[in-house]
């Protein structure tokens, strides 16, 4: 007998006058009701490290498609976004300023037993970015730190939830006799002993409402991955008509970068954002162009398949991936020299940050660097290096890049964000792969590179550091979080989640007309292009939903934070430091972002900060007081790791690099104090390790 039918049987049964007061509804079966998320909405499956998988109830396909497609793919999830949103009905109004002081998520059990945990059983966390639909007398939330993937969760409503009249809120009659085990089957006995567990938790609560839940297994793709990874041969190759240029006589680089597919103007010429000779002071004595075989998992559609979660991803081909590396000038020590990966941001290439981290080089260090998918430009890209005597050496350079839309033109970044109608899944599948392509770098630096074909290998196993900005500060946090190699890393104002775009002044308009406006139906409320999402920002107060559209829109977000669980930055991060992979010895990271950030919102980077629980391991560049002492700076500090531009925007780079480089070449986790190098030249200290993260 399905629990929504005995629930009715009970209201029939109950007197009129029971419970005047107003309840918490209890009915797990339907989401719109909950409370919510509830393991009554999965089945069991074998294939799945939790046992179980999604089985949402689908809305009216024809009415709804994009929602359908949506839930569909998040019924093959095996569990709940691990940021679960949390949604508890209430049968009449509540105070919803009450709701932080009576609802909140309590820790049960890992899903995997015997690695390590971020916290124990019982362990509760409040709400936070509280929403109150008071036509549906619904209020939502989030947690107010992020959760452990594969782990069950409670939520826990109790009568410290008041309403409008100030009085306590009371249980439903269907959760009374859900917790007497008097219905629910296996459900009920669940959400009873789970309960049970954390009594003194919950102490004298008094506990009105609840649902037990399972979180999704975010580490599984990848566990299951690096094993294919060290399976598949490297196939190293050296790229170019010579194996390596010395950079002694060269006095220009130049991107030919392929820009469009047809005709006479399918290259655009870029020159490289340093000069040779800035190259030359930062103590490059030479460049290698290269080649390896990576296995691809990611499909035409920009998508890489969701299997069960404990089967090993299958790859049918391998995808010859370009690269180079800056060699210093120094010797070369006998292991090697040390390693630096390069990560570049949206829609950069290899040749824009990457070049910047040059710089390393004088630190000794081999700079390595690759287009992660869908960056680049055109297949056909090509570098060139002119020689002081007017002669040109030029190495191909194949972007990853390609006319997706098919209008005769390769944009910066094409090829890499997906925004399918019912797979709205972002970078995420981009991310996932360029993350494969630089296990499998790691994988041949292990096995050994000859760059110059003198019979030695030229970069050290032993020490592989990485340095990435913006999305490659995200995509260093996942790979980070996951590869067993990786010493330490530099995540230059990374983003957490996908979602986050909504805060961004750059790309909310770009990421977010395609994606809230492609689908159907249209969840543009404001205009062709805006939108209203009546969303809080953490610790603001608890914010009624009142614009027409807007409770489609925080659905819709957090299907899409959903998809991305199980390869997102925010969720991986924990294994940075708190619950390393098993096998993984905890990694030393240095976060770096700017106040005002307009690209990557402030909030975005502190919410990956804090899921890797390194606030101590945080600076944060002031460009508040920054812009006080020249106000001609741009508007926007996100790139201000580039020294180039005024005297400000040089100090304020070079700084930054040597923060970042001095913290790789250290064995501690402490920021470096880079404040004496800015003070006497611009006259105020710029760089903080902050007490408390900036959320504004």
């Amino acid at each position: 007998m399905k629990l929504q039918f005995l629930l009715m049987f009970v209201a029939l049964l109950v007197p009129a006058g029971f419970g005047r007061g107003v309840r918490v509804e209890f009915d797990p079966t339907r989401p719109e009701v909950g409370p919510f998320p509830s393991d009554f909405l999965t089945t069991a499956d074998a294939r799945q490290r939790s046992g179980r998988r999604m089985n949402l109830p689908l809305p009216d396909c024809k009415a709804l498609p994009s929602d359908c497609a949506e839930i569909t793919a998040i019924n093959q999830l095996d569990g709940f976004n691990p940021f679960a949103r949390l949604s508890v009905k209430f049968s009449a109004a509540i105070n919803p300023q009450t709701l932080r002081d009576g609802v909140f998520y309590v820790w049960l059990d890992p899903v995997l037993p015997g690695r390590f945990s971020l916290g124990p059983v019982g362990l509760a966390t409040a709400i936070n970015q509280v929403v109150y639909d008071p036509a549906t007398n619904t209020a939502y939330a989030k947690p107010d730190d992020m959760l452990e993937h594969s782990r069950r969760y409670l939520v826990v409503v109790t009568d410290a939830v008041r309403d409008r009249a100030g009085d306590a809120v009371e249980a439903d009659e269907g959760f009374t006799l859900c917790l007497a085990k008097q219905l629910g089957g296996e459900y009920c006995q669940q959400l009873a002993d789970g309960l049970n567990r954390v009594a003194s938790t919950l102490g004298s609560r008094g506990v009105v409402g609840a649902s037990i839940y399972t979180a999704l297994s975010a580490s599984a793709w990848y566990e299951q991955v690096l094993p294919v990874v060290n399976q598949t041969p490297v196939g190293f190759t050296r790229t170019g008509a010579t194996s390596i240029l010395s950079m002694a006589n060269v006095q220009g680089l130049t991107v030919r970068q392929q820009t469009a597919t047809a005709g006479n103007a399918q290259f655009t010429d870029v020159p490289l954002p340093v000069t040779a000779a800035l190259i030359a002071q930062f103590g490059v004595g030479s460049v290698a162009f290269g080649s390896f075989k990576s296995p691809r998992f990611i499909g035409q559609t920009l998508s890489i398949p969701t299997i069960p979660t404990l089967t090993a991803p299958a790859t049918a081909e391998t995808e010859e991936v370009f690269f180079h590396v800056w060699l210093p000038k120094t010797p070369m020590p006998p292991r090697g020299y040390p390693v630096l990966i390069a990560g570049h941001g949206i829609t950069d290439s290899r040749f824009g940050m990457p070049t910047i981290m040059a710089a390393a080089n004088g630190a000794g260090y081999a700079v390595v660097a690759m287009n992660m998918v869908g960056h680049g430009s055109g297949p056909k890209s090509t570098v060139r290096f002119t020689r002081s005597d007017g002669s040109v050496v030029e190495f191909p350079a194949p972007g990853r890049g390609f006319d997706l839309d098919s209008n005769g033109t390769i944009d910066a970044g094409e090829g890499c964000f997906v925004t399918s109608p019912g797979a709205p899944y972002g970078l995420r599948d981009c991310s996932r792969q360029t993350v494969v392509d630089y296990l499998q770098l790691i994988h041949g630096i292990r096995v050994g590179i000859d760059l110059d074909g003198d019979g030695r290998f030229d970069l050290d196993p032993s020490t592989i550091t990485y340095f990435g900005q913006s999305l490659g500060g995200a995509i260093g946090a996942m790979l980070t979080s996951v590869s067993p190699d990786i010493n330490a890393a530099v995540l230059n104002v990374p983003p957490g989640a996908g979602v986050d775009f909504r805060l961004s002044q750059s790309f909310r308009t770009a990421f977010g007309v395609p994606l809230l406006g492609f689908r159907q139906p249209v969840l543009l409320n404001k205009s062709a292009t805006d939108w209203e999402d009546d969303l809080p920002l953490r610790y603001q107060p608890a914010k009624m939903r009142t614009t027409p559209g807007s409770g489609a829109i925080q659905d819709f977000y957090e299907r899409l934070e959903w998809l991305e669980g199980v390869s997102s930055p925010n969720v991986l991060a924990p294994h940075m430091k708190q619950a390393t992979l098993p096998g993984q010895p905890i990694k030393r990271v240095l976060f770096q972002m700017a106040i005002g950030d307009r690209t990557v919102a402030n909030p975005s980077t502190t919410a990956l900060i804090r899921s890797a629980n390194m606030v101590n391991q945080t600076s944060v560049y002031r460009f508040d007081i920054a812009k006080t002492i020249d106000p001609t700076l741009p508007e926007n500090p996100h790139t201000y790791l580039i020294p180039l531009g005024s005297t400000t925007s040089t100090v304020v780079g070079l700084a930054t690099l040597q923060q970042g480089l001095t913290f790789l070449g250290a064995s501690t986790t402490f920021v470096p104090d880079v404040n004496p190098f800015v003070r006497p030249i611009l006259g105020k200290d710029l760089f903080e390790t902050p007490a408390v993260l900036p959320e504004q």
